[in-house]
This record gives C-alpha cells, sequence and structure tokens, in this order.
C-alpha cells in the first residue's frame, strides 16, 4: 500500500503539510518506503493535480485508490479529483462540532464560487419565472 501526503506549507505554518503528515504516519508504523510526499501545493485543486502526477510517475493505477479529508470537504474534494482524471472516492475524517459550522459555510461559499456561471443563470430563470407567476 502507498500512502500520497499532500498538502503545502501555508505563511503560518513551520512546515508543509505533507511533511507533517508524513512523520505522523512513520511515528505510527507506515513504513517511509510506502509514503510519497507532494509539498508544493496550495489548494485542493493541486492537491488532486499534483497527486495524479505522482500516481503516474510511480506507475501507479488512477482508477484504485481513496483519498482521505475532512468530511465536509469529500464532495468537494471528489470534484476536483474527477476534474484531473482521477475516479477514486474519498472518506471524511471527522470534525470537530464546534468548527463544522464554519467549515460547511466556507465550503458552500467554494462550490457557489467554483460554479458562479451555473448559479448565476439559476438565479436569474428563479427571478423570471417567480416574475412571471407574480404578474399572472
Amino acid at each position: 500500500m502507498i500512502l500520497i501526503m499532500s498538502g503545502g506549507q501555508g505563511s503560518d505554518e513551520k512546515l508543509p503539510e505533507s511533511v507533517a503528515m508524513k512523520a505522523y504516519a512513520i511515528k505510527n508504523g507506515v513504513p517511509e518506503s510506502d509514503i510519497l510526499v507532494d509539498d508544493q501545493s496550495k489548494n485542493t485543486y493541486q492537491n488532486m493535480l499534483f497527486s495524479k502526477q505522482i500516481i503516474i510517475d510511480n506507475g501507479l493505477d488512477l482508477q484504485k485508490g481513496i483519498f482521505t479529508t475532512n468530511d465536509y470537504h469529500v464532495f468537494r474534494a471528489a470534484g476536483f479529483a474527477r476534474l484531473v482524471g482521477i475516479n477514486i472516492d474519498g472518506i471524511g475524517s471527522k470534525t470537530s462540532k464546534y468548527f463544522l459550522p464554519n467549515a460547511l459555510i466556507r465550503e458552500y461559499i467554494a462550490i457557489l464560487v467554483k460554479h458562479k456561471k451555473f448559479h448565476f443563470c439559476a438565479v436569474i430563470l428563479i427571478i423570471i419565472i417567480n416574475s412571471l407567476i407574480f404578474i399572472s
């Protein structure tokens, strides 16, 4: 089994997320030789894109595997995985209840922004239909 740790370094972080995850995995018994690292990605799209390249470079199957992320983030991450050509499913880790409302709002806004043309057209259509019903 191969693990790909993906995540760059934020401005407030001492080391890249992927490096911290690798250290945690090794500390918990995963052989270092089973861990590949992407420490350059800055967002979810890049996580998937750079992980895809690691998969290709190591002769692994793009259609076999899973990704893990926070439970609130699985839906959007799966969309990016499919967008870059990785047809795998995700598994979410539990999020603390105090953080969940902020996380869900953040994800909702990110989805709206990603599909802004669709949502703009949907709102216009709703306004037109509502106006026609109101006039009748």
